[in-house]
């Protein structure tokens, strides 16, 4: 355990962040640290010094280690603790707190704050195992008991958050990046059907490697799969989310859907679209006469029409059955975020039209010189369904780097 910061010595350095959450205030504890914090003062015991202990009893998840986070909201509620005029006043109307003497009020809580309060901690993100302190607090015994509770909720949530954000970035990481790491891109186990007189029924000339970003085909087995936290809306309200984007990137995700906590942060963001984005696209005609720019040059003022590309290669492929509406608002999200492309593809059918429609896009795209990244699923039988795309982008049009 290495000493991470002592309140008294962050109080020094003026003036110290604010807790993010506006609700983080002295008040944030439970009603018998205060009651306690009275006997203390009550008996004159409120300024002998005690040792506190931060620690669980057992892994989360049933799983072998903890990630430690919150120390920087810890740090940030010890350095700010004031109880305000209007937190006395409050105090002061609680029925169990009415009789007690006022000078506990306005002179011991009015100038009550975290001086004398000393912190040890192991650094934040740290792997942390049970009944091993993750922080340690030694001060006076009324201050040390009215923060337990703040301290107690600043790190269990935001420990929880990280320590599953962790274990899945080892999980996405873990066995195929042991076993795969240098090795050939994969191909498909399934057979190629032929016809009777054992030729393929269409020859294969469309057959082409697109090379995509970050690391292109040659380097898709060693690359990192990326996390990305996309909670918010099933959060615990605006706080549970925003406390879940922030502890996900200190577990190793690499980016979140949140807006605010890019901004906050300073951390990155990302993001495709929603079912019914796909869902509000009926027909081919809605995106009639649509245009993107040909980043390997031409003419027309490099703006060339996409639905041609795209129905170029539905014939060659034979694809005519794919859903039209889903096909309509890939070709606008393509046009709108060509060098980004990145499709959410389980709206009506994954393989037989979702996937299909993202590859020819992607064809007409790579054509004019964008190097589209990929599908997302949000449905099903991942593992079967991720496993089948691969498969079908090497076997059938692309490079296995389609995927990220």
């Amino acid at each position: 355990m290495a000493a991470a910061a002592t309140s008294s010595d962050a109080m020094a350095a003026e003036p110290y962040p604010k807790p993010t959450n506006n609700l983080v205030t002295p008040l944030l504890t439970d009603l018998y640290q205060i009651t306690m914090a009275y006997a203390y003062w009550k008996t004159g015991q409120h300024v002998r010094r005690a040792h506190f202990e931060l620690f669980f009893r057992k892994n989360p998840f049933g799983g072998s280690y903890t990630l430690f986070a919150g120390l920087d909201e810890v740090l940030k509620f010890l350095s700010n603790f004031r109880f305000s005029e209007d937190d006395l006043a409050y105090l002061r109307t609680i029925p169990s707190l009415r009789h007690c003497e006022p000078a506990f009020f306005d002179e011991y809580l009015a100038n009550l704050d975290c001086s004398e309060v000393t912190v040890h901690a192991m650094r934040e993100g740290s792997m942390a195992f049970p009944r091993v302190p993750l922080i340690t607090v030694t001060a006076p015994l009324g201050i040390g008991n009215i923060i337990e509770t703040t301290l107690l909720t600043l790190v269990n949530f935001p420990s929880l958050v990280a320590t599953n954000a962790c274990r899945m970035v080892v999980a996405a990481r873990g066995q195929f990046w042991e076993e795969t790491a240098g090795s050939s891109p994969p191909r498909s186990a399934s057979p190629v059907r032929t016809d009777g007189a054992g030729k393929s029924p269409r020859p294969r000339t469309h057959r082409k490697s697109i090379q995509m970003a970050d690391g292109g085909q040659s380097d898709f087995t060693r690359r990192k799969p990326k996390c990305v936290e996309f909670g918010l809306r099933r959060a615990q309200g605006p706080d549970g989310g925003f406390s879940a984007s922030k502890y996900s990137h200190v577990g190793g995700f690499h980016a979140t859907s949140n807006v605010m906590a890019g901004k906050a942060l300073d951390m990155p963001i990302a993001g495709t679209h929603a079912h019914s984005f796909v869902q509000s696209y009926t027909s081919l005609d809605l995106v009639e006469g649509v245009k993107v720019k040909n980043a390997k040059g031409g003419e027309d003022g490099d703006m060339v029409e996409i639905i041609p590309l795209v129905t170029k290669y539905r014939d060659e492929l034979g694809w005519h059955e794919t859903n039209d509406g889903e096909l309509a608002a890939f070709i606008g999200y393509a046009v709108s975020f060509p060098n980004v492309f990145l499709c959410l593809i389980d709206t009506y059918d994954t393989l037989q039209s979702g996937l299909r429609n993202f590859i020819l896009v992607s064809l007409a795209l790579d054509d004019l010189g964008h190097t589209p990244r990929g599908i997302r699923l949000d449905s099903g039988d991942l593992s079967y369904l991720s496993l089948e795309v691969s498969n079908k982008c090497v076997s059938t049009l692309l490079s296995p780097s389609v995927l990220t």
